[in-house]
């Protein structure tokens, strides 16, 4: 190997460990839900929420497989696990504080405009949130709290689960490390 080819792998490394350092990952994100199927509250939730923030345009994905969802409901337990294709949610919407990961701050309550996407159809909705400053021994942290509410007929779901009522109650709290 010469020189230059050792300087190519060397260059190609350093930028994928600048570009990973940049995006802030879990796959064990909590998410709950509640909703009223023939009348009767059900409420679900999953350790399964995937999270991606991007520190840098402060973008926020994120990917449910209702497969994942646990409810107080056998019923739909079981209507869930026998589905065999992807029921995959998605959402996505911009954090606008540009400092939240850089210094302490005061708690940040804001309106968070998100594009939730299931199958094919996708629609915007509105969340309360809080970006709460959190401190974990030698490093800080900031806490994302996100309540909102998912339009059943929006997005068709109401085609997976008979007799849902035309909202779904949202809410999901994610901690995120701050950018050293």
């Amino acid at each position: 190997m010469n020189f230059k080819h050792c300087i190519l792998i060397i260059l190609l490394v350093s930028y994928y460990k600048v570009n990973a350092q940049k995006i802030y990952t879990t796959e064990e994100g909590h998410i709950m839900m509640m909703t009223l199927v023939d009348d009767k509250p059900i409420k679900a939730e999953s350790h399964k929420l995937a999270l991606y923030l991007d520190y840098d345009s402060k973008v926020v994905n994120g990917v449910l497989d209702l497969k994942t969802l646990s409810t107080d409901s056998p019923k739909i337990n079981a209507l869930l696990e026998q589905r065999e294709d992807p029921l995959i949610l998605r959402f996505t919407g911009t954090i606008p504080s540009q400092d939240f990961l850089s210094k302490r701050h005061d708690p940040i309550n804001f309106n968070w405009l998100v594009t939730v996407t299931y199958k094919d159809k996708t629609y915007k909705s509105v969340f309360k949130t809080t970006l709460n400053h959190f401190d974990q021994g030698t490093t800080t942290s900031c806490l994302i709290s996100a309540r909102g509410q998912v339009l059943v007929p929006n997005t068709g779901l109401d085609s997976l689960i008979e007799g849902i009522d035309e909202t779904i109650e949202v809410q999901f709290a994610q901690l995120v490390l701050r950018l050293e």
